[in-house]
C-alpha cells in the first residue's frame, strides 16, 4: 500500500509544501520577467491550481482536489482579514469531525438519495433479514428501510464522528426498534452477521472490502455497492436507478 493510500492528509500537505517551495524559488524569475514582485494572491492562486492538478494526477478524489485548489487563497484571505487565531483550529476540527473518513481513508461523505434508497429496498429478500450499511453517514437510508421493513434489522456502521452522532440521535428520535448505529470501522466488523451489505464509499476501499465480504458473508447473501465497482469482479446484476445521477447499484451474490 502506498504512502498516499495510508496517509492521504500527509500526502496532500506534502504536495502543497513542494508546490509552495517551488513557487518560492521561482518568484525571483517571475519578478524579473514581469518587472515587479508578483502579488501574493496570484501566488496563492497558482499554488492552489498546481497542487490541485498534481493531486488529481496522482489519483485523489474530486473533493480532495477541490480542497487543494481553494486552501492557499482561502488561507491568505483569512490572514488578510486578521481573524482571531482560534478560528483556524475550530474550523479544522469541524471539518475533521465531518470528513474524518476523507482524511484517513479517502472515503468522501456520500449520501444516498431517496430514489436509490427505494431501489435498495426493492432488492431486499422477502422475510426477516439483517442489513448493514457500511459508512452509513447521516443514516437516512437505513431509517427509510427500517420504517418500510419492520420485521427486519438494520445496522449502520460509521466512523466519521459528527455524521455518526447525528445518525445516532436521529435514529433514537425515529423510535425504530429494528434500527441501530454503531461507531465502528467497517474492516473490523463481522460481515457474516448480515444477509445484505450495502455501501456507498469510493473506489479506494472496494478491493479490500470485497475480499473481506467473500471471506465472511454467508452463501446466498447480497453485497450491494452504490456506483463503485470492484476491479476484476463482474457483478451478478446491475440495477440502473432513475435518478439525476444515473446511479448504478452493483450486486454480487455471495
Amino acid at each position: 500500500m502506498s504512502t498516499r493510500d495510508r496517509s492521504p492528509v500527509f500526502a496532500a500537505l506534502a504536495i502543497q509544501g513542494v508546490v509552495a517551495g517551488a513557487l518560492y524559488l521561482l518568484r525571483p524569475v517571475v519578478e524579473a520577467g514581469i518587472g515587479y514582485p508578483p502579488p501574493l494572491f496570484w501566488l496563492a492562486l497558482a499554488q492552489g491550481l498546481i497542487a490541485g492538478i498534481v493531486t488529481r494526477g496522482v489519483g485523489f478524489s474530486l473533493p480532495c482536489v477541490i480542497a487543494q485548489l481553494v486552501a492557499p487563497p482561502l488561507l491568505l484571505l483569512a490572514l488578510a482579514l486578521d481573524l482571531p487565531g482560534w478560528i483556524f483550529p475550530v474550523i479544522l476540527l469541524l471539518l475533521l469531525l465531518v470528513f474524518w473518513n476523507v482524511a484517513v481513508g479517502r472515503v468522501p461523505l456520500f449520501l444516498t438519495n431517496r430514489t436509490t434508497s427505494a431501489a435498495v429496498l426493492g432488492l431486499l429478500p422477502t422475510g426477516p433479514v439483517h442489513v448493514a450499511d457500511l459508512g452509513s453517514g447521516l443514516g437516512g437510508t437505513l431509517r427509510a428501510l427500517a420504517s418500510a421493513r419492520p420485521e427486519s434489522r438494520f445496522t449502520g456502521l460509521e466512523t466519521a464522528p459528527l455524521p455518526f452522532a447525528m445518525s445516532w440521535v436521529l435514529g433514537k428520535l425515529s423510535a425504530a426498534p429494528n434500527l441501530e448505529f454503531r461507531f465502528r470501522d467497517i474492516f473490523r466488523a463481522d460481515l457474516g452477521a448480515y444477509d445484505v451489505v450495502y455501501c456507498f464509499l469510493s473506489p479506494v476501499p472496494m478491493p479490500r472490502l470485497f475480499e473481506k465480504a467473500k471471506a465472511e458473508m454467508r452463501p446466498g447473501s447480497l453485497f450491494i455497492s452504490n456506483s463503485f465497482t470492484v476491479p476484476g469482479q463482474t457483478p451478478d446484476e446491475i440495477v440502473e436507478v432513475a435518478d439525476r445521477r444515473k446511479t448504478k447499484l452493483l450486486i454480487w451474490r455471495m
